[in-house]
């Protein structure tokens, strides 16, 4: 499962003071399952009420707890720009160009090229569903089994899918069990790999 940004960043404040979970909950009087499906992201849209007491308790505001501000005591927290789709493929030779809509803050080891985008269809569904917000850089190498945004030369859009590599061949997977008939793509000379997806996260609106 691919935890919210709260639950992200809530277990890696869990993580930092070094207390579980059950002893949050006691100490914010708030039922250890509430605190446990945030933290491990199944619950998707918690409540402010459930949000409030967890941000007090580390000193933190609603908006950091959500991801929308950074916490700078919270190590290797970085800012990346949000990038349409379609920009991924003048990213980053055109990066001057390009608007950002907003930043994303990432905990992901990510160089100074890094973006987000949001995953514009089902190919990768269940695992990456339509929409999920792709932490992507293109300064890093691309190994087997890895995550990628690839552009293929026969489509105008780039594509995400898995890389697989098999000896000197290359192939790129779709994930969706609808697209078994494409089940694997090899990569040609024209094809090019434009990024590797370091991290996924699902967007909430609370």
């Amino acid at each position: 499962m691919h935890k919210t940004r709260i639950g992200h960043i809530l277990s890696r404040l869990l993580s930092e003071k070094r207390i579980r979970v059950t002893e949050l909950a006691r100490q914010i009087n708030l039922p250890q399952p509430t605190v446990h499906r945030i933290a491990t992201g199944i619950c998707e849209h918690p409540h402010l009420s459930s949000l409030k007491p967890i941000a007090d308790f580390f000193d933190v505001t609603i908006d950091q707890l959500k991801g929308f501000d950074p916490i700078p005591w919270l190590e290797n927290v970085t800012k990346i720009p949000l990038l349409a789709w379609e920009s991924v493929l003048r990213w980053p030779s055109d990066q001057d160009n390009i608007t950002s809509a907003s930043l994303v803050l990432t905990d992901a080891n990510v160089g100074p090229r890094a973006y987000a985008t949001h995953l514009n269809d089902t190919s990768m569904d269940p695992i990456f569903p339509k929409g999920m917000l792709l932490i992507a850089d293109p300064d890093k190498i691309a190994l087997d089994r890895s995550y990628v945004i690839a552009k293929r030369a026969t489509h105008h859009e780039p594509i995400f899918r898995q890389l697989l590599i098999d000896a000197q061949y290359k192939y790129l997977k779709p994930l969706n069990p609808d697209l078994n008939q494409y089940k694997m793509a090899p990569i040609n000379e024209d094809d090019k790999i434009l990024s590797v997806v370091l991290q996924a996260k699902r967007d909430c609106e609370i």
